[in-house]
């Protein structure tokens, strides 16, 4: 039984991105091709938002594209992992870090060459592949890695309690909306995505995240108490009381 149940979280976590990578390449080729309108609505909102393009607003798109570079993402995961080896002393946490990110980066890798969709034709304000705009991997990207930092916290302030955890767990929950949604918009604003293409990515990232919390992170705060369960005490051995010996009839 406990070789099945540990079977199931690779089967899982590759059914999961199998199936994310599908949704993935079949909604892209379907912007691609002209379905509903989607990709000239997209091309009138990059345009749109080009040219009311502002210079503070510049900096500011340029800062918070940052937050989920390729690099940042890098050593922030390796940050993360290291911690929570520390902390742990298991793999859930560390693994489960690692699988977030790089299960993410494999399913866009493959859903982004397969769908191969020009970049906005607009003035591009960052470096990038032109035919790599579905879907947008620092979209997911954020997702996943502020949204796993939360779930660290959060399950850190809900099994070992405390006011650091607790208020720790309260500042990062909030991070798992904003980050994604401020990159989102950063891609878009700097022309190196369309709309749907950060949808997409908010969409990659949130699936792939809520399957490896379940599936991974959760099973830390199950192990970490199972290991630190203390074993019942045992019973200290009763000595047998010598039995009395029985009175001999006569004796006065």
């Amino acid at each position: 039984m406990r070789g099945t149940s540990r079977l199931r979280i690779p089967v899982g976590l590759v059914t999961v991105a199998a199936v994310l990578g599908a949704m993935l390449v079949a909604a892209g080729r379907l912007i691609v091709d002209g379905f509903a309108g989607i990709d000239d609505a997209d091309a009138a909102a990059a345009r749109e938002l080009a040219a009311g393009r502002d210079g503070w607003l510049l900096d500011l798109t340029w800062a918070g594209t940052y937050l989920s570079d390729t690099y940042v993402v890098i050593v922030a995961t390796a940050v993360i992992a290291a911690v929570a080896v520390w902390f742990t002393r298991q793999w859930w946490l560390p693994g489960g870090v690692i699988l977030l990110t790089a299960g993410e980066t494999a399913i866009y890798e493959v859903s982004n060459s397969l769908v191969d969709r020009p970049r906005p034709q607009v003035a591009r304000l960052d470096p990038g592949d032109p035919m790599a705009s579905f879907p947008s991997g620092h979209t997911a990207a954020a997702v996943c890695l502020y949204g796993g930092l939360a779930c660290i916290l959060i399950g850190l302030a809900r099994h070992r309690g405390g006011r650091i955890p607790t208020v720790s767990a309260a500042v990062a929950a909030p991070l798992v909306v904003i980050v994604p949604l401020v990159v989102a918009f950063c891609r878009s604003y700097r022309g190196m995505h369309y709309a749907s293409d950060v949808v997409a990515g908010l969409f990659l990232g949130w699936c792939w995240l809520m399957t490896v919390n379940h599936l991974v992170l959760s099973r830390a705060w199950s192990a970490r108490e199972a290991g630190g369960r203390a074993a019942p005490a045992p019973r200290p051995a009763t000595i047998p009381r010598p039995a009395e010996p029985a009175p001999v009839k006569g004796t006065p």
